[in-house]
C-alpha cells in the first residue's frame, strides 16, 4: 500500500487527453504500463485504452496493458488488459515488468513486493541485473472432455506426443510435439483458443522438450496472439511436462523473446524467474478527452 508522499513528483500533461506511458518487456513480452496513482483513469476506459495503445501500427504497440492501481490486501494492484481489450488474470512477464516499473519509479527499499492480481496476491523478489522471480502460486489441472485435435483440421498430420490443460493464473492447453517450429502455430492457436471445451477461452503452449532440464516453447496468447514469450505458458509446459515425465520439476523455457526460469517445488508452488526491463517511456497524445 503506497502512500501519496511517497509518490514521486513528475510533470504530467495540463491536457485532458494526453497520457504519460511507459513500455517494458520481460523476455520479449512487451507492455504499455499506466500508473493510476499518478494520473487516475476513469476504470470503464481500459478496454478502449488497451486496444488504442496496444495497437502497433496506430499506437504504442505491445502484448498487453499494465495498470499500476492500489491495493487493500497489497503493496499494490496490477490489472492486465490483452491487446484485444479483455482482462486477464495473471500474466507472469507481466507482473515482473509491472514490479520493475515500481522498483525503478519509487526507490523502494525493500527486495520483496506483494502484489494484487486476478489469481491473488503474488511475491516478485528482486534478484541480480535485470532478473526477478515471481511466486506463481499452485498450478491447478483439469481434465479434457475429448481431445485437441478434435475438429481442428489444421493439426491434421501433426504429431501431438502429449497434451494437457493447466492453470498457471491463466488457462493453457499444452502441446508436447517434434518440432515446435514447424508447428502451424498461428492457424492452431486461434482454433484452440475458441475450442468449445474452454468456454472461457484459452492459451495454447507448444513445446518441445530437448531434455529433462530445457524445452524450447512457443505459445498462442489468447486476446494477443503469437507472442516472443509468456511467463504462465512456462509454468504450465514444466507441470504438464513433469506429470508426463518429460521434464525435471525445474527447468528452463527457450521461447524466441529469451529464457524463463520455472521451479515447481515440493509444496506445489511455482516459481518463475527471467528479465525485465523498461525500454522508453512518453507521452501519447489521443484524439478526444479520456474522461
Amino acid at each position: 500500500m503506497v502512500r501519496q508522499d511517497e509518490l514521486p513528483s513528475r510533470s504530467l500533461s495540463s491536457r485532458s487527453n494526453s497520457l504519460r506511458f511507459f513500455k517494458l518487456q520481460g523476455a520479449g513480452n512487451d507492455f504499455v504500463l499506466l500508473d493510476t496513482l499518478l494520473q487516475p483513469l476513469p476504470s470503464a476506459h481500459g478496454a478502449l485504452l488497451a486496444r488504442r495503445l496496444c495497437d502497433r501500427r496506430f499506437g504504442v504497440g505491445a502484448d498487453g496493458l499494465l495498470l499500476v492501481e492500489p491495493s487493500q490486501v497489497a503493496d499494490y494492484r496490477m490489472r492486465i488488459l490483452n491487446a484485444d481489450g479483455s482482462e486477464a488474470t495473471m500474466c507472469g512477464n507481466g507482473i515482473r515488468c509491472f514490479a520493475r516499473y515500481l522498483w525503478d519509479t519509487y526507490s523502494l527499499a525493500t527486495d520483496c513486493l506483494t502484489i494484487e492480481t486476478g489469481a491473488g496476491v503474488r511475491r516478485v523478489y528482486r534478484g541480480q541485473g535485470n532478473l526477478l522471480t515471481v511466486e506463481m502460486g499452485s498450478p491447478r489441472l483439469r481434465e479434457l472432455s475429448c481431445s485437441p485435435t478434435l475438429g481442428t483440421s489444421e493439426l491434421s498430420g501433426v504429431e501431438i506426443l502429449a497434451f494437457r490443460a493447466v492453470h498457471t493464473g491463466a488457462p493453457h492447453l499444452v502441446l508436447f510435439v517434434h518440432d515446435v517450429e514447424q508447428f502451424p502455430l498461428e492457424t492452431v492457436g486461434p482454433a484452440l483458443e475458441y475450442h468449445p471445451d474452454f468456454p472461457d477461452r484459452t492459451n495454447v503452449s507448444v513445446a518441445q522438450v530437448e531434455n529433462l532440464t530445457q524445452a524450447r516453447a512457443r505459445v498462442w496468447e489468447r486476446g494477443a496472439g503469437a507472442t516472443l514469450a509468456c511467463g504462465t505458458g512456462a509454468c504450465a509446459i514444466v507441470v504438464a511436462g513433469a506429470l508426463h515425465g518429460l521434464l525435471g520439476r525445474k527447468a528452463t523455457v527457450r521461447m524466441h523473446g529469451g529464457d524463463l526460469q520455472v521451479e515447481w517445488r515440493e509444496d506445489d508452488t511455482l516459481w518463475l524467474t527471467g528479465d525485465a526491463t523498461l525500454v522508453f517511456e512518453g507521452m501519447w497524445r489521443t484524439d478526444a478527452p479520456i474522461e
